[in-house]
Parts: C-alpha cells; sequence; structure tokens
C-alpha cells in the first residue's frame, strides 16, 4: 500500500508540474542587442534547455532567431572576429518550405536571412568565412570573390524547395552570376529546378530567356567559329583545331587582371609542351586602333610561342557576341570533337588544370 501510494504522489507531483508548465517566450528572450558570439549561443541554449520535445514551434523559432542573430553579428564584425568560430557548432537544418521559417524570413530579411543560413552550414562544413558568405550579390562591404561550389549548392538547395518568396528573393539576385559566369555546369544545373518548383511569373520567364540567351554555349553545344586573325594578318577559326583540346585565354592589353595571371597562363602551356593533343592560344577583345598595344605585349610578355588571335574590328566582334563576353579575363576549353567543354573555365592554379586533363582522356 505504502508504496502505491508513493507512486499516486510521484505522479500528482508530475502531473502538477505538467500543468505549470509555461514555455519560454522565445522572441522576448532575443530581444537584445549581441556584443559576442558567446552571448548568442548562451542565449540559445539557454532557451533550448527549457523547451520541451513537443515545443517544435518553439524549437523552430529559436533556432531561427540564432541564425539571424549569429548572421548579423557576422556581418558586423565583417566576419574578423576570431570568436565566430563558436556559432556554426550549434547549426541545425532547417526545411527552408516550413512555413515557420518562411513567415520568419519574410518578417526579417529573406535573402539575408538564407545567406546567413548558408554561410554558417557551409563554415560548420569547414569552409572558411569567406569561403561561406554569399558570393552572389556584389557589396561594398566584402571584396569580390568569384561564385564558388558553396554558392552553387545553395542555389541548388533554395531552388529545390517550395518557399516562393525565398525563390523571388533568389530569381532577382541571379542575373548578376548570369554576368559574371554565364551559364556554366553549376548554372545549367538548376535551370530544372527552377522550371519545376517556381511559380510562373515575369521574373521566372526572364530568367528562363538568360538561359536561352546562353544555351548556344553550354557544356557539349558545337563550338561558335568566328574568323579572327593572328598578328600577321592570317584569318583562323577554332575549326581548325579539331581533334585537340583547345585552351583559350581571352585578354585585353587594358585589363590588368589578365596582364597579371598571363604567366600562369603561360606556364600551365609550358606543362603540356610535349602533349600533342593540346593546344594554347590567346584571343584578345582590344579594338583595331589598339593593335600596336597587343603586339607590344605579346613581345613583353613572352607571348609570342602561342597563336595570339584577335578580331581586328572597331565595334564588337562577332567572337565577343558567340560567346557572351562580357568581363576579361575568360578562359574558354573546346574538346577534340569541337564541343564546349566549358565556356567559362576557372583560370589556371583554380581547376583549368583538372578540366584540361580529364578533356584529353576523353
Amino acid at each position: 500500500m505504502k508504496n502505491t501510494r508513493h507512486i499516486m504522489i510521484i505522479a500528482s507531483i508530475a502531473i502538477l508540474a505538467l500543468s505549470c508548465y509555461e514555455p519560454p517566450q522565445v522572441d522576448s528572450l532575443w530581444q537584445k542587442e549581441f556584443n559576442t558570439a558567446q552571448e548568442i549561443v548562451d542565449t540559445y541554449k539557454t532557451i533550448d534547455k527549457t523547451l520541451r520535445d513537443s515545443d517544435k514551434e518553439r524549437q523552430t523559432k529559436n533556432m531561427c532567431h540564432y541564425i539571424w542573430n549569429s548572421g548579423e553579428y557576422m556581418f558586423k564584425c565583417r566576419g574578423k572576429n576570431e570568436d565566430i568560430a563558436l556559432l556554426p557548432e550549434n547549426i541545425d537544418e532547417l526545411a527552408l518550405d516550413d512555413k515557420i521559417v518562411e513567415s520568419y524570413m519574410i518578417e526579417r530579411d529573406t535573402a539575408r536571412f538564407a545567406d546567413h543560413y548558408f554561410t554558417l552550414k557551409a563554415m560548420k562544413n569547414g569552409s572558411s568565412f569567406d569561403e561561406s558568405r554569399d558570393g552572389i550579390t556584389i557589396t561594398v562591404f566584402y571584396p569580390i570573390r568569384g561564385i564558388n561550389s558553396n554558392d552553387y549548392a545553395k542555389l541548388e538547395e533554395i531552388f529545390s524547395c517550395k518557399n516562393d518568396a525565398l525563390h523571388i528573393a533568389y530569381m532577382k539576385k541571379l542575373k548578376f552570376p548570369f554576368r559574371n559566369s554565364g551559364c556554366n555546369e553549376e548554372m545549367n544545373r538548376i535551370r530544372p529546378l527552377i522550371e519545376k518548383n517556381v511559380k510562373d511569373s515575369k521574373l521566372k520567364q526572364e530568367i528562363i530567356e538568360l538561359y536561352d540567351t546562353y544555351s548556344n554555349i553550354v557544356p557539349g553545344m558545337p563550338a561558335p567559329n568566328p574568323v579572327l586573325r593572328d598578328i600577321k594578318g592570317n584569318e583562323h577559326t577554332f575549326a581548325e583545331f579539331r581533334g585537340k583540346v583547345l585552351v583559350i585565354d581571352v585578354w585585353a592589353t587594358w585589363c590588368s587582371s589578365c596582364l597579371t595571371k598571363m604567366p600562369d597562363y603561360i606556364a600551365l602551356r609550358e606543362s603540356y609542351k610535349d602533349n600533342k593533343d593540346i593546344e594554347f592560344i590567346t584571343v584578345s577583345i582590344d579594338r583595331r586602333d589598339a593593335r600596336n598595344a597587343w603586339l607590344k605585349n605579346i613581345e613583353k610578355r613572352g607571348m609570342g610561342n602561342m597563336l595570339n588571335l584577335i578580331p581586328d574590328c572597331e565595334e564588337m566582334s562577332q567572337f565577343e557576341c558567340d560567346y557572351h563576353i562580357s568581363g576579361v579575363p575568360r578562359y574558354i576549353v573546346i574538346g577534340k570533337d569541337g564541343r564546349i567543354v566549358s565556356a567559362y573555365a576557372p583560370p589556371p592554379g583554380g581547376g583549368l588544370n583538372e578540366i584540361i586533363s580529364k578533356s584529353i582522356d576523353n
């Protein structure tokens, strides 16, 4: 009987405790200024400990607050504070089409929240802050960097979910990757996701039309063959290199970055000097009135051992139109079969050699 009474007393206490349970007001506990990453971590953990397993909505809200405040802290210090390394440790996977998450994004800033979330995810997977932060949008707060694998992974996840607000925010951002990187293999993989998951709109149509604009130089398409001229005025097209892997450095005499990277390209060419299955050339987009500067740079920079071509025209050339040249340097790789391998290949030292090696083996 005593045992029975003890059990009943314990059960009564448990019922009373449950009836007295008041879930924390998650939103209000996050309404303060955070000066260190540790303060953000402590706030998250303190709230998380008081939540029951059944408090799924508050758990999600707590994680959203954690992501937002972590991202804002990293943005405020431009990723320079060493303590930001604490922040990715507590990040959990979010369902981006969860209605609580979607509502939270809209209340704050949809794209900004997503950038914070994916920055933390990439850092947790071992990337540095600079590698993890958003590289899709140009901002005065960070140096410009190329779009990397983290950015493309982010785009794939965003357009795989069913979050309309997030789709709209990132559809607006997509125009920059097209201008900067065209429609490379990574961008091309995103098109079917947009076609399948994004609601029809004028903005969606604009993006699909951008894809169509670049469709002539996606991997696997026959490489356009505009007429170009060498230093003696002889005409050439890329078709004459059929049977070899053709690597093209697109540059200009007025482009300081092109001139800085040219020695790396020459060194890469030198490393393949005994390989008869590959040809390295350059194509300058200088206008006709810069021909003398073009010739002087070829001599000055030791480029004379390879074929150097130029459109030799006064306005935008057919080559620039065919290959959608909006910035230089650009690197293009054409396969032995005369088809595009990559119209937006990475630079020497940044993955170009890997693309070349695969192309030679094919």
